[in-house]
């Protein structure tokens, strides 16, 4: 692995991997779409080339490239949360993206793709996940990702591609959507705001971008890992143990309103990962706790503002 393509770099996952990347002294070549409010994400770096191209014209790729790349990591991906997650035809559309970028990365030379799917991929289930455990998506969202994982891990293997899914449980750090449940509570807690709130009872476990970056830099790294894997810090608690830990972090004043929000028709979704796989053929363990990286956030929200 040496020349590398990352579309979705502008992502709070795309900016950590290529950080990752460029740290191990590869050379990356990073899609953005045309005139994205975020470029300025993307730090400057001899080893970093930038390409505006929007993923629906990711099959005019190779018209850019004037050398072979190894590994593609496809992270372009719209419409995560809701209510767009449930966007029939956007999700149609997120998945004709990735069997073309799949199609892509043969023709720019690349022996391994590296997809990102989802813990919606699973659907409501209630206990233990490993990458074996039946696939139930319910949105449309989940619905894509786990259609994309079937057909193109066949895809991948009819055209001599190495090809890792890794579906990521739930991530948090700097760049994360606003509304993501980690940077709204610690947005408010900083102001000392009421902060509405389910009852939390279901179990959740958070990784800090920074890991989310390491593992997948591992999984291009290694020669024999390939699949599914769960990506996850397996450190699965009560979501709400993870709320009152970030208040006594801040010090703050804000009333958890736990119960103010009721679930949705189809109830809590709680899941406790399994992440064997990425411990026993990557060597990977977290480097960051939950407590270090909600300092580190706080760092990055206040310098934010």
């Amino acid at each position: 692995m040496k020349n590398i393509i990352v579309s979705g770099a502008t992502s709070f996952i795309g900016v950590q991997l290529i950080q990752q990347l460029l740290d191990g002294h590869y050379h990356v070549l990073a899609l953005v779409r045309p005139n994205s409010v975020h470029m300025k994400r993307l730090m400057v770096h001899p080893n970093l080339k930038i390409l505006e191209l929007d993923i629906v014209q990711i099959k005019e790729l190779s018209k850019h490239i004037t050398q072979p790349y190894d590994t593609f990591y496809h992270l372009a991906w719209e419409g995560a949360r809701s209510p767009e997650n449930n966007n029939a035809d956007l999700q149609h559309q997120n998945y004709l993206n990735s069997i073309n970028a799949i199609l892509t990365a043969k023709q720019c030379g690349c022996s391994c793709f590296i997809g990102i799917g989802s813990q919606a991929e699973y659907g409501l289930v209630k206990g233990y996940v490993d990458e074996t455990h039946p696939t139930q998506p319910y949105t449309e969202y989940g619905k894509a990702k786990l259609r994309v994982y079937q057909e193109g891990q066949v895809l991948s293997q009819s055209l001599g591609l190495r090809w890792i899914w890794a579906r990521i449980f739930s991530g948090y750090g700097p760049y994360d959507h606003p509304a993501a449940l980690i940077n709204f509570c610690l947005t408010k807690m900083l102001k000392n705001e009421d902060i509405p709130l389910s009852q939390c009872s279901q179990y959740w476990d958070f990784m800090h971008v920074e890991d989310i970056g390491r593992i997948l830099k591992l999984l291009g790294e290694s020669k024999s890992c390939m699949g599914v894997y769960n990506i996850a810090n397996g450190d699965a608690r009560p979501l709400k143990d993870f709320i009152d830990e970030m208040q006594v972090i801040t010090n703050s004043t804000s009333n958890l309103q736990f119960g103010m929000v009721p679930y949705g028709p189809l109830g809590p979704v709680s899941l406790r990962p399994i992440t064997l796989r990425i411990q026993t053929e990557c060597g990977f363990k977290p480097k960051i706790d939950f407590e270090t990286g909600i300092h580190r956030l706080i760092k990055a929200i206040k310098e934010q503002v």
